[in-house]
């Protein structure tokens, strides 16, 4: 309550060619208004929408990624509503419908970092499990951090189950190999929030996220997830990535890369000849 809360979502326009938007809604029943920023700051009450419209026309089935901030004034859940919109004639129709459910706490703001790192661990991972598995995980991880500069962190965090099993799924994210996020997804659901890192984080930081799937199903979770440090000031080195895990790249593939080499092999084998036998033509005759 009081504090910016990032909005990072996908929604996709299937209208025709023209004027598009995105639109944030404050939907019916909701425990109050909320300031949502769109270069200036606007004041959404419930039953309310705001629109964000392109300056031009854009050809049919665009992206539209709506990364805005909204500031709750009340305590309580907020259903709020992405949308896709186009314009046609001068009406407006809306074509895509992401539904976001936020818990909102009256609690003191975090203090203010006097200087931050913002790193995208996973921007808009798309994780799928096929019907033979029961799950699917992946892990970043960030090096180089100061830790005599870090003062604190956070973990902004957006998960969608696109599509797959109508039984829903559940999302996890773990860091450091201890599972911060776990949420409850049913299809076409999107869930955002934030939790606070600070005294958690050493030189070293790891993201997995990961979602629990049924088997005799495929599943698609969607992951964006940011990862926010704060420090006393600028670190001479801003921390990054970890460099390519080329041995863990051979673990998971290792299964393919063996059937390729098996079939390299029978490919091979079956390619080669016998003693060559060579044809002598008698000089002087041509054939005809």
């Amino acid at each position: 309550m009081g504090v910016d809360y990032p909005v990072r979502l996908l929604v996709h326009n299937i209208g025709s060619s023209g004027v598009i938007a995105g639109g944030v809604v404050n939907s019916s029943g909701n425990p109050g208004t909320f300031t949502y920023f769109d270069g200036s700051e606007i004041s959404i009450s419930p039953g309310s929408y705001v629109r964000s419209a392109s300056s031009g026309d854009v050809p049919n089935c665009t992206r539209i990624d709506i990364n805005k901030k909204i500031r709750f004034n009340s305590a309580g859940t907020y259903a709020i509503k992405l949308w896709a919109l186009h314009e046609e004639a001068g009406k407006w129709y809306y074509d895509q419908e992401v539904p976001l459910v936020v818990t909102v706490v009256d609690v003191t703001p975090p203090p203010e970092w006097p200087h931050t790192e913002p790193v995208h661990i996973f921007n808009n991972e798309k994780l799928k499990a096929d019907w033979w598995e029961i799950g699917k995980a992946k892990s970043n991880s960030i090096i180089g951090i100061d830790t005599s500069l870090l003062i604190g962190g956070r973990l902004d965090y957006t998960v969608k189950y696109i599509q797959g099993t109508p039984l829903g799924e559940i999302a996890k994210i773990a860091f450091d190999g201890t599972t911060v996020v776990t949420e409850n997804l049913v299809k076409g659901e999107a869930k955002s929030g934030t939790i606070d890192l600070t005294g958690l984080i050493g030189r070293t930081a790891t993201v997995t996220i990961s979602f629990e799937s049924f088997p005799g199903f495929w599943s698609e979770v969607l992951f964006d997830v940011w990862l926010t440090l704060g420090f006393s000031e600028e670190p001479p080195v801003p921390p990054g990535p970890a460099p390519f895990d080329w041995m863990e790249w051979l673990r998971e593939n290792a299964l393919w890369i063996s059937l390729g080499v098996v079939g390299i092999g029978l490919v091979v084998m079956m390619s080669r000849s016998g003693t060559p036998i060579v044809i002598f033509q008698p000089s002087g005759k041509r054939g005809g």
